[in-house]
């Protein structure tokens, strides 16, 4: 009779493994099928556990919120109980075929013949990836085509690289200049360039190779005809009382229609007994569909990054609306209630899925079922921190406790999670409450529930209703909600005819990486995604020809600058005779004297400024003493990225603290917190109303941890903020946005100083009895 228990197959790695052959049965319950792959013959005990965790598998632990691609630690075979010649570690979720018990595929050998938006989509994922495993010291894994296998539309690693030193992005565009070949004809011009600009070192960064990549599935998605379908239902269960559950749309709804703000479904599972769970479920589903009507959502203003942030303030708004009520009602403690959310929403041609508790989004292809989202409770925090192994954090007593939830604190410590997902074939989006997670119920039941959508064999209501069946008679523990977001996605017959792909030129700077080797070899080719020839090019010549004998000009000339200041000032007969040379050539009123007040002096031109660095402080230009102040002397700052609301004027001869810079598609936009104001200004204005914001913190944000890193907003291009000149004046201390473009024409170009310069706005921000 064979095991009830599906098979669990592992990846082995470690010395051990070396030594077993297909058939070999390790420590009496690993049966090896073939080379480093292993099948579990007793999935229902808990495999070896480690006492403490070695820094070989600490990445995994680290990348735990990357699960879809990245491969976890099941447990350990040590060499004392296997008596192996060394310790084997076992991997699970990898990309294993059980059905042939083999791997996944190579992405290099599924390359060749994919669809347009499916290689481009590969890329982006890849592109995700970068910034998470360089933090962990594992980006060579990206490097190295055997160990990127793919399934469907995801890319899986088969297990990590650990870096020999950090690998730079230009490196990543000579592993896809290897795929051009093989590119879609409809992309193979833009991926070259973009392979140029990475290998020249102008994508510097992760976000900046995400948005070129975006641009270009934007335009793929165009060619794809979308429908989305979504039925919602809950029920109270077996053993409680009463629903503290909700959902949207109303539970036994339907809805059929295209991408956009209505394509959007919503599961919240209520915490506070009583009175207390369903009305936090309701209050913040009201907030959230209030927010997503305000939300312009269409094709125009596509813009991924800022549609983030402003999800994620929508859940940071019903957080406070019902912390607001718990407040008024003088509610502590366990007496608080608070609300689960996990939430998704179609839009062009993506799915985004926003999250908070323990609720959770399965994504279901043709090829699988994965969990995407990562329950926020104490054991999945022990593993992100790299502390403990999953099933032995599930062991824990306080395991499944809440980390946090709607409504429970205040936004300030609140971290919303919000994923997107290009969608190039059709797949369901399952939103469901624990009632039907728990004990696997998905795992086990979506090749029969839920797969059967995708090929029509059964509707989305008949689907719904089978779901809350199972959960309530395998489970039963507790209420249960469910929402199928079901999402077609099917290419038109012009889709493979559509013109040649481009896009434009990176919005930032012509930079040059240090390292030489990832220079390219042939410059003659444009590096541009724009189309024609591009002005880059005979810079980045010349800015190489001329990089070596300016940089020792520059030394040379600084350091006789530098002997002749130190002689000026501390050899007195230098001194005197600099300045009797000056004054018989100059004059006395032509030369300012370095140890006296001039009666006039020369004005020099000082360089403008061309970029603004987080942690820089600058100073806003003045018209000068006894003169009006200007309106266009000041700077208008926003409340965020993509927001048309001034949150306030910062008036000139203010000091202030780039504390984030966002590179965005659309142009840089800037973070800046108010240092100080002039005292004239100071004493006329009113004292702020308190605000909750995020970023009071005056140092800049130091690469916060994938599992809690907040994705980068982005404004939209097509709409220019306009000023309000009546807004408020900001005081020392606030923090709004404002395009780095827009501020750099209102800073003095000699008074931005570096993050090590900082005494000039430090003591002018001492002064400012409401300063931080």
């Amino acid at each position: 009779m064979q095991n009830s228990v599906a098979k669990h197959y592992l990846w082995a790695l470690g010395e051990g493994i070396k030594g077993c052959k297909p058939g070999d049965l390790i420590a009496g319950r690993y049966l090896v099928k073939r080379d480093r792959l292993l099948v579990d013959t007793q999935p229902e005990h808990l495999p070896e556990l480690p006492e403490d965790i070695p820094s070989v598998v600490t990445p995994y632990l680290r990348l735990f919120a990357y699960q879809l691609h990245v491969p976890q630690v099941y447990g350990l075979v040590s060499s004392k109980m296997s008596k192996l010649s060394g310790d084997i570690w076992l991997l699970e979720n990898g990309p294993i075929l059980k059905v042939t018990e083999s791997l996944m595929p190579e992405l290099a050998d599924s390359w060749k013949g994919s669809a347009a938006m499916r290689q481009l989509n590969w890329l982006w994922q890849m592109a995700q990836l970068w910034q998470p495993c360089i933090a962990q010291g594992v980006a060579s894994t990206l490097l190295t085509p055997e160990l990127l296998r793919v399934e469907g539309q995801l890319v899986r690693f088969l297990e990590l690289q650990p870096d020999r030193k950090p690998p730079h992005l230009s490196q990543l565009g000579k592993l896809w200049q290897q795929w051009l070949e093989d590119a879609h004809p409809a992309i193979a011009n833009f991926l070259r360039q973009l392979c140029q600009q990475m290998v020249a070192g102008q994508v510097r960064h992760g976000e900046q190779l995400m948005g070129q990549l975006d641009k270009a599935l934007a335009k793929c998605g165009r060619f794809y005809d979308r429908h989305v379908e979504i039925a919602t239902g809950t029920d109270v269960g077996r053993s409680r009382a009463h629903n503290e559950d909700a959902c949207y749309p109303p539970s036994g709804t339907l809805f059929a229609g295209s991408p956009g703000a209505e394509a959007c479904a919503i599961v919240c599972d209520g915490i506070g007994g009583q009175d207390g769970g369903e009305v936090a479920s309701e209050e913040a589903i009201g907030v959230l569909r209030d927010k997503l009507q305000q939300m312009p959502l269409h094709q125009a203003n596509w813009d991924p990054l800022s549609l983030t942030s402003k999800l994620e303030r929508a859940a940071c708004a019903a957080n406070d609306k019902i912390a607001s009520r718990n407040d008024s009602e003088h509610r502590q403690g366990r007496q608080r209630m608070g609300t689960t959310l996990v939430m998704g929403l179609a839009h062009i041609h993506e799915l985004y899925v926003a999250h908070v508790g323990d609720s959770r989004a399965y994504w279901i292809t043709r090829t699988g079922c994965y969990q995407v989202t990562l329950d926020d409770n104490v054991a999945c925090r022990e593993v992100r921190l790299g502390y403990s192994l999953y099933r032995d954090a599930l062991e824990q007593v306080a395991a499944g406790a809440l980390i946090q939830a709607l409504g429970i604190t205040s936004s300030n410590t609140l971290h919303p999670t919000v994923q997107r997902f290009p969608v190039d074939e059709d797949c369901v989006l399952l939103l469901c409450s624990d009632g039907l997670s728990d004990k696997d119920r998905v795992e086990e039941c979506w090749e029969t529930e839920i797969l059967p959508i995708l090929d029509g064999s059964i509707n989305l209501a008949k689907a719904r209703d089978r779901l809350i069946e199972i959960a309530n008679t395998r489970n039963g523990h507790d209420n249960v909600t469910v929402a199928l977001i079901h999402c077609q996605a099917h290419l038109r017959e012009d889709g493979n005819t559509f013109t040649e792909l481009s896009v434009a030129p990176l919005d930032t700077p012509i930079e040059l990486i240090s390292d030489s080797e990832d220079m390219p070899t042939d410059l003659t080719e444009s590096t541009s995604l724009g189309e024609g020839n591009s002005p880059g090019k005979t810079l980045l010549l010349q800015q190489e020809k001329s990089k070596s004998s300016f940089s020792l000009l520059l030394k040379i000339l600084f350091l006789l600058g530098l002997g002749g200041v130190f002689a000026y000032f501390f050899i007195p007969p230098v001194g005197r005779a600099i300045d009797t040379a000056g004054e018989s050539i100059f004059g006395k009123r032509g030369l300012i004297n370095a140890r006296s007040t001039p009666e006039k002096t020369v004005e020099s031109v000082p360089s403008p400024v061309k970029s603004l660095e987080t942690g820089s402080f600058i100073e806003i230009k003045s018209s000068g003493a006894g003169k009006v102040e200007k309106e266009g002397e000041s700077l208008n700052l926003r409340v965020a990225i993509g927001e048309l609301t001034v949150k306030g004027v910062v008036p000139a001869g203010s000091f202030l603290q780039v504390t984030n810079k966002q590179l965005t598609p659309q142009g840089n936009w800037l973070e800046l917190k108010v240092c100080s104001i002039p005292e004239s200004v100071r004493s006329n204005s009113p004292k702020p109303e308190s605000n909750k914001d995020f970023s009071t913190v005056s140092k800049p944000p130091q690469n916060p941890s994938p599992a809690v890193a907040t994705p980068t907003p982005s404004p939209s291009p097509a709409v220019k903020p306009t000023v309000e000149v009546e807004s408020a004046k900001l005081q020392a201390g606030e923090i709004g946005w404002i395009q780095e473009q827009d501020a750099i024409s209102k800073v003095v170009p000699n008074l931005v100083l570096n993050p090590t310069q900082q005494g000039k706005c430090l003591v002018n921000s001492d002064s400012n009895p409401n300063a931080n």
